[in-house]
């Protein structure tokens, strides 16, 4: 069925309780409002804001100063994220967007994205989903001075079919098999030259769907 993008409102009360089956265009709205409200107004969503020291690179006092946005540190190499993200029954493809500063002093920025069940050990359990892999130059924009400016990267909303890779895709959207539909879930984040600072994760909304 499709889902309606536009306003759905539900029928009024009287027309539900007038002592008579209720049929026709009132079942209509009903269903066109409730399946709004399951597959475009329920569709999960989570964000993450990263806080970051200011202290600059070599510390803070009168000759080197501080910065006014994060950048990333000389230890910023494999270093991990952690994120918990409760799906929904339609977490089927998930959206990802990325703030961050990136910088190449140090080393050639990376970022690394899998997909985790929060079962047994989480941080060791086996990917739902291995994930993708944004590249410097091709994906990070960086330079040699980490130039305080905020830089976005996004996975798009492509409706993928599951995946089949075992090392990281090209940017893509994420996906979650049915059986982890509905369970909390882990997002990992390997970073290189990276400062993270801002992570947003999006059910993406369908606008056909099998009831």
């Amino acid at each position: 069925m499709l889902i309606p993008t536009s306003f759905q409102k539900l029928p009024s009360v009287e027309g539900c309780h007038s002592g008579a089956v209720i049929m026709g265009g009132t079942v209509g709205q009903m269903a066109g409002a409730l399946a709004q409200l399951s597959n475009a107004k329920f569709l999960g969503e989570a964000h993450y804001p990263i806080s970051h020291s200011l202290y600059g690179r070599y510390g803070y006092n009168t000759s080197t100063g501080g910065n006014s946005m994060p950048r990333p540190l000389p230890g910023y190499k494999g270093k991990q994220y952690y994120f918990l993200y409760q799906s929904t029954a339609l977490s089927e493809r998930l959206a990802l967007m990325i703030n961050y500063n990136a910088l190449t002093l140090d080393d050639t920025p990376n970022i690394k994205v899998k997909l985790r069940p929060a079962t047994g050990n989480a941080y060791n359990a086996t990917p739902i989903d291995y994930g993708i892999e944004y590249t410097n130059d091709l994906h990070i924009e960086s330079d040699t001075t980490g130039a305080e400016s905020v830089q976005t990267l996004f996975t798009g909303c492509e409706l993928i079919e599951a995946p089949t890779n075992t090392t990281p895709d090209l940017p893509r959207p994420l996906y979650v098999p049915t059986a982890k539909r509905g369970d909390l879930l882990v997002l990992e984040i390997e970073l290189t030259g990276v400062a993270l600072i801002g992570v947003h994760l999006y059910d993406i909304f369908e606008s056909n769907v099998t009831p």
